[in-house]
């Protein structure tokens, strides 16, 4: 006690750091989980009013009691304490303390500590549903994260679905999720399952106009319910008539839709006589939906352009393959039908020689063909695509495609940085004969030895060759570095004083790091 100065004052109790109250308001105020609120308030009711007896009750939002806590022996009905917990202004419990008939009755100081101990615990449990509210927050996005990044790299095929389930179900405690999808215009069934009767509900099949499964995948709106057996499944007997007893295991329920434009329905259920699903649950798991939804359309999405990239290739490459390969063939064939009617004596092995180089030119044509045929759209990194895309690219301003040669393990013995600087100086040498070149025809050549100890690219063109002297050099400065960088060298020349060639190599093994 202390007197406060001045005339009139009054004497104000201080709460000093070891005054029980305090002390136990301070730790109630530390707890972040709301059931072990309830059991310190219990405790520190007995504990301030010495009562024989505390009950701390909670109530839901149907007014039926959601939990409880209680400190002491149970004691004959008589009159006690009890005071009102409330959190953000709404009543959500009580707080009642008893003693026995042979024990005096409370004291005014006891009624207050009481209030003051219902106060605590009403602001303690407001702070504590926060806090769970953020934790389920944090896992239902982090569920969404692990879901989506699986669904978006496929079809929703049972690994993306199986999780979808699993995580929905391990988030809120409940022991049934599963995936209902669409059938046929009249019907759904049960894709994915995961929990309970999995065995049981999975192929089970649900009316579109029977069913709350069809009536929010119609819909598009989340639904929820106390008890999924009287809810659901008794109005869809028919259908779950082999689950029998098992309907016994299953409470509270929540129905959500896949999407705003719904693609299924996430169906799930706790226990018997768990709480029910509040607002907040409902809102977060049609979130969790959602987003699944719109990973799989966006998987869906990327297939179909897969396809139609896919159907372009395939386009162009007959293109080719009917400008310059049957036409080749068909003058070969010619060619050599004419050989047949030659005059006795005429040299014949200068023209031969000429037809194989062309079949030779025919059958890295098609080789090169093939390989593109087996090339994934958007598929793991390959230095052979690479190495086509980046001609492909270059074809546009070009104005004409370039020859090409691959030749060796190109995507397995050299090193993914080497890779790198190879498509570098490859996209750069390209665009050297763009601007300077005015070629007409372009050869590029892609070869590991047979070794594997040695990376040559050479490109060579038919324009105007190198001037007498180059003044800026920057872009063939940076060609041969890259090279130099991995212990090679770069060698650049016009032979006969007409077109360019650039040799490029590199060595695979014992190169300096």
């Amino acid at each position: 006690m202390r007197d406060a100065s001045g005339p009139g004052a009054v004497a104000v109790r201080t709460p000093r750091p070891s005054d029980p109250l305090l002390s136990a308001v301070l730790a109630i105020g530390r707890e972040l989980s709301a059931r072990t609120v309830l059991d310190r308030t219990a405790e520190a009711a007995v504990d301030l009013t010495h009562a024989t007896r505390a009950e701390l009750t909670v109530l839901g939002r149907d007014g039926e009691v959601a939990d409880r806590a209680a400190v002491g022996p149970e004691v004959p009905q008589r009159p006690g304490l009890i005071e009102t917990i409330t959190v953000a202004g709404a009543a959500v419990g009580t707080l009642r303390v008893v003693r026995t008939e042979d024990e005096p009755d409370f004291t005014p100081a006891d009624a207050d500590a009481l209030a003051t101990l219902a106060e605590a615990a009403g602001a303690a449990l407001g702070n504590a549903h926060r806090y769970e509210r953020g934790h389920r927050r944090e896992e239902w996005l982090r569920a969404t994260n692990e879901v989506t990044a699986v669904l978006r790299t496929g079809p929703p095929a049972a690994e993306g679905f199986g999780l979808l389930a699993r995580r929905a179900r391990e988030i809120p405690g409940a022991v049934l999720a599963m995936v209902m999808v669409p059938e046929s215009p009249d019907t759904l069934v049960a894709h994915t399952v995961d929990g309970v009767l999995a065995d049981r509900l999975t192929g089970a099949r649900l009316g579109m106009t029977d069913s709350i499964t069809g009536d929010v995948y119609s819909t598009g709106r989340p639904r929820a319910f106390e008890a999924i057996a009287e809810a659901t499944i008794r109005r869809s007997a028919r259908t779950f008539q082999t689950l029998g007893a098992g309907i016994g295991v299953l409470g509270p329920a929540a129905f959500v839709p896949l999407g705003q434009q719904p693609i299924g329905v996430l169906v799930v259920a706790k226990a018997h006589g768990a709480a029910p699903f509040d607002d907040d649950d409902i809102a977060m798991i049609a979130s969790y939906a959602g987003h699944a939804a719109l990973a799989v359309e966006f998987a869906e999405a990327q297939q179909d352009r897969q396809r139609l990239a896919l159907y372009e290739e395939r386009d162009r490459i007959a293109r080719d393959l009917h400008d310059l390969v049957i036409q080749r063939l068909f003058a070969i064939g010619l060619g050599l039908q004419g050989l047949g009617r030659a005059e006795e004596g005429a040299p014949v092995a200068p023209r031969l020689a000429g037809f194989v180089g062309e079949i030779d030119t025919t059958i890295r044509d098609i080789r090169r063909s093939i390989f593109s045929l087996q090339q994934p759209a958007n598929g793991p990194y390959s230095a052979r695509g690479e190495i086509l895309r980046a001609i492909s690219e270059a074809t546009v301003t070009l104005g004409f495609e370039p020859s090409v040669s691959l030749d060796g393990p190109l995507d397995s013995v050299v090193p993914p940085e080497i890779q790198l600087d190879l498509i570098a100086t490859l996209r750069e040498t390209l665009s050297n004969v763009v601007r300077h070149a005015l070629a007409s025809q372009v050869m590029v050549s892609v070869v590991v030895d047979r070794t594997a100890t040695m990376l040559v690219l050479s490109v060579r063109d038919d324009g105007a060759g190198l001037p007498a002297e180059v003044g800026h050099r920057g872009g063939l400065t940076n060609i041969a570095r890259r090279a130099e960088r991995w212990g090679g060298r770069c060698h650049v020349d016009s032979p006969d004083g007409r077109g360019t060639r650039i040799d490029w190599q590199v060595p695979l093994r014992g190169r300096e790091n």
